[in-house]
């Protein structure tokens, strides 16, 4: 059996600046977006999270998260760690195993950047390290407007521009249009298929 079946991802991250926008407007917005990529994920400490993902969804759940925050001029700081899960317990933050490990080792990491990659894979640390980055640099432009626009293309993947005018309340096409062009949502996107594809490939 491939060995992927065995991995899971976790991500540890809190809010940057979480203090300068009252958490009654972001805490529901932060547990819709982590809760709609885990099952099993904790908030603590007010600010902060883990959660556990799938290698498929962990990296479009962590730029939703972004997506999501950014919404309300807020950002945040991830750690990604993949890796396996030896004990399970009810709560995230409770269970053991190497993913976990590599999670924390992971948000350790960060210093100017907001999101770094751990594993048992240097080669693949190393590019999810150069590409992760440089694609969480692009997410710094986004509008609060143009972050609901990404956070609905994330959400509802295949539909197109119309589709997601019509979610979101525009009245044109064109403004859904302009904004993914200027949040760069397809390089983003292939992107993030590229790094997910190496950690698939494992």
């Amino acid at each position: 059996m491939n060995k992927r079946y065995y991995m899971i991802a976790v991500i540890s991250g809190d809010i940057v600046k979480s203090r300068s926008v009252d958490p009654k407007v972001w805490m529901p917005a932060l547990e819709e977006a982590i809760g709609l990529y885990s099952d099993k994920f904790d908030i603590f400490r007010g600010d902060s999270f883990q959660a556990e993902l799938t290698l498929q969804n962990v990296l479009t759940a962590t730029f939703y998260i972004k997506a999501a925050m950014l919404a309300f001029d807020l950002d945040v700081r991830i750690g990604i760690g993949i890796g396996t899960k030896e004990y399970d317990a009810p709560h995230i933050k409770n269970s053991f195993g190497s993913a976990l490990i590599y999670s924390g080792e992971a948000f350790e990491e960060l210093k100017k950047e907001t999101i770094f990659f751990k594993s048992a894979y240097p080669k693949l640390d190393a590019i999810c390290n150069v590409v992760l980055p440089l694609v969480a640099e692009l997410t710094t432009r986004w509008t609060p407007n143009m972050a609901e626009t990404v956070k609905a293309a994330f959400q509802n993947e295949g539909a197109n521009q119309a589709e997601l005018a019509k979610i979101l309340d525009k009245k044109y096409q064109s403004q859904v249009s302009t904004e993914l062009q200027k949040a760069s949502y397809a390089k983003i996107q292939r992107a993030l298929d590229y790094c997910t594809k190496e950690m698939l490939a494992l």
